[in-house]
């Protein structure tokens, strides 16, 4: 069988699993990976460095650093607080930029879209819109010189470089030409990126500040370093850990041909989102993983969404689908539970 001939039997088998699961065939598909792409031959273009984000990265997690020797002098309701604030901005990115809006794997009513477009401004990692079309670019050409933050170069490069750097042409073109209109129709979406920036100084780091001040009278020096500043600290290299080290260390059951990977560590920081080599076979399933609330607050946080009426409507897998995956390109790692 010829390279072509193989990539074009993985599609059709791709579209089977598609239609044979509960999510409609219709639905999402540039979140699936193209076998068609080839990247372009020659020299890579230079590296051109953006000094005004390393500068700001570099300032951002010493600040980090600080805040991190101040929680011993914090009180317990303001480490409770960060805690809080840590989940609530999470789910922002992991139920709401990722599995809503990027995958289109469950719907959600209003009053949840709004709860969730309000987390993901208190995560700042861009507005919704930019999150899920480069999410969207991301597994359309995963570890390609399209890919955002394409793991082949590196681990600092897959984690925080990307950040630092212009993209690649390929990612701005690839990007362009994907079907948004999905996410130019939702009215939270586009009033989230219309109104971003003040939106992040609110819920980011005023929201998160202010409350430990007002309320129980924590001094606004820890309120701001410890809760503020280096909470979104971590909820950014939790999300980064899934591109970075999700993408080199851990176990491939469903897919031995793509570098994604099963990590428990990932999974445990990003709450959810490290059965990664799961994802990536399978992106349309609301709960990333075939085993549900398993150490994934996220997915348990969508079925609760459902159980209050607020969301409906999950894609998921087939265990039929999931185990003739295993059998076919997993690399005999494969651990029921």
């Amino acid at each position: 069988m010829t390279e072509a001939e193989e990539k074009k039997k993985q599609q059709q088998e791709q579209e089977h699993e598609r239609t044979s699961s509960n999510g409609p065939p219709e639905a999402c598909r540039e979140d699936v990976f193209d076998h068609t792409y080839k990247e372009q031959e020659g020299p890579k273009p230079p590296l051109v460095i953006v000094w005004r984000n390393v500068i700001t990265m570099t300032v951002l997690h010493a600040g980090a650093a600080y805040g991190v020797l101040l929680i011993p002098a914090a009180f317990t309701a303001t480490l409770l607080w960060s805690i809080l604030c840590f989940l609530v901005s999470a789910l922002g990115v992991t139920a709401g930029a990722h599995r809503l809006w990027s995958h289109r794997s469950y719907k959600a009513s209003l009053p949840l879209k709004i709860f969730l477009g309000v987390a993901n401004s208190m995560a700042f990692q861009n507005d919704i819109y930019e999150w899920a079309r480069d999410h969207r670019v991301h597994h359309k050409y995963s570890e390609t010189d399209a890919d955002p933050h394409n793991a082949v170069r590196g681990f600092f490069f897959a984690h925080i470089g990307w950040l630092m750097v212009r993209k690649h042409p390929e990612v701005i073109e690839k990007g362009g030409k994907l079907e948004l209109n999905d996410l130019l129709s939702d009215k939270v979406v586009m009033f989230q990126r219309k109104h971003y920036k003040k939106s992040v100084l609110l819920m980011c780091f005023f929201v998160p500040m202010f409350v430990p001040w007002y309320f129980w009278g924590e001094t606004l020096w820890v309120a701001y370093f410890v809760p503020a500043l280096l909470r979104y600290t971590l909820v950014l290299n939790a999300t980064w850990l899934v591109n970075s080290a999700a993408h080199m260390w851990g176990n491939r059951p469903y897919d031995k041909t793509i570098n994604p990977r099963e990590n428990k560590f990932v999974t445990f920081s990003a709450i959810g989102e490290g059965f990664h080599n799961y994802h990536h076979t399978f992106p349309y399933d609301y709960a990333t993983s075939e085993f549900g609330c398993k150490l994934n607050i996220t997915t348990c946080f969508i079925d609760l969404m459902c159980f209050l009426g607020l969301a409906k409507d999950r894609k998921r897998v087939s265990h039929e689908v999931v185990q003739a995956r295993i059998q076919r390109t997993g690399e005999g790692s494969y651990r029921s539970g």
